[in-house]
């Protein structure tokens, strides 16, 4: 396995943030990045 993600805080919606600590107390928590994902090229 791999190392322990540092805490962090990350933007869900404009006015709302999500922590890793918070997900984690759901279960697992996954993060994918979409790259131009809502943007136009």
């Amino acid at each position: 396995m791999g190392e322990l993600a540092p805490a962090f805080r990350l933007r869900h919606t404009f006015d709302h943030d999500v922590e890793l600590h918070a997900a984690l107390r759901r279960g697992p928590a996954l993060l994918a990045f979409y790259v131009f994902d809502f943007g136009f090229v």
